[in-house]
C-alpha cells in the first residue's frame, strides 16, 4: 500500500509523463475478470519500486491478477547495461509476477546492444506506441 501511495504522490507532484486518466477507458477495464497493467518510466531508479507494486497487486488480486509489464525507456534503460545489476532486477520482476520491457529506440540512442543485456528481458521498438496499443487492448497504463 505504501508503494501505491508513493506512486500517487509522484503523480500529484507533477512527476508523471501522462495523467493516470489520460485516454484511459477505465470504465471498460473494471469489468474484466483479469487485470493487466503497464507502468512506464524513463527515470532511473523507479524500476524496483514498480516491481514491488506488481508484487503487492498480485497478492491483493490473486486470480484476478493478469500481466504486469514495466516498460522502460529513455535514460532508465542504462541501468540494464550493468549486466549484474540488471539481472537482479529481472529476477526480482520474475518473483513478483512482472515482466520488464525495454524500448529498442532508447537502447539504440544510448548505444546499448541487446546482446550486452541480461537474459529475461523483453523488447519493443517504441515504448510509447506499445503502451498506446496495450491501452486499446484494455490494459491499465500509468506513466511515471
Amino acid at each position: 500500500m505504501r508503494i501505491l501511495i508513493l506512486l500517487v504522490s509522484f503523480m500529484l507532484l507533477g512527476q508523471t509523463a501522462q495523467p493516470i486518466y489520460a485516454n484511459s477507458p477505465i470504465e471498460n477495464n473494471i469489468n474484466h475478470k483479469v487485470n493487466n497493467y503497464i507502468i512506464t518510466t524513463g527515470v532511473p531508479g523507479y524500476v524496483p519500486v514498480m516491481i514491488m507494486t506488481s508484487a503487492e497487486l498480485m497478492a491483493e488480486e490473486g486470480k484476478n491478477f493478469g500481466k504486469f509489464e514495466v516498460v522502460v525507456y529513455g535514460e532508465a534503460v542504462k541501468q540494464f547495461a550493468d549486466k549484474e545489476a540488471g539481472q537482479k532486477l529481472v529476477d526480482m520482476a520474475k518473483a513478483s509476477g512482472a515482466t520488464i520491457v525495454l524500448c529498442d529506440f532508447a537502447l539504440k540512442h544510448f548505444g546499448i546492444s541487446r546482446e550486452s543485456l541480461p537474459e529475461g528481458l523483453e523488447f519493443v521498438e517504441n515504448a510509447f506506441t506499445y503502451n498506446l496499443k496495450k491501452q486499446k487492448e484494455g490494459f491499465f497504463v500509468l506513466g511515471v
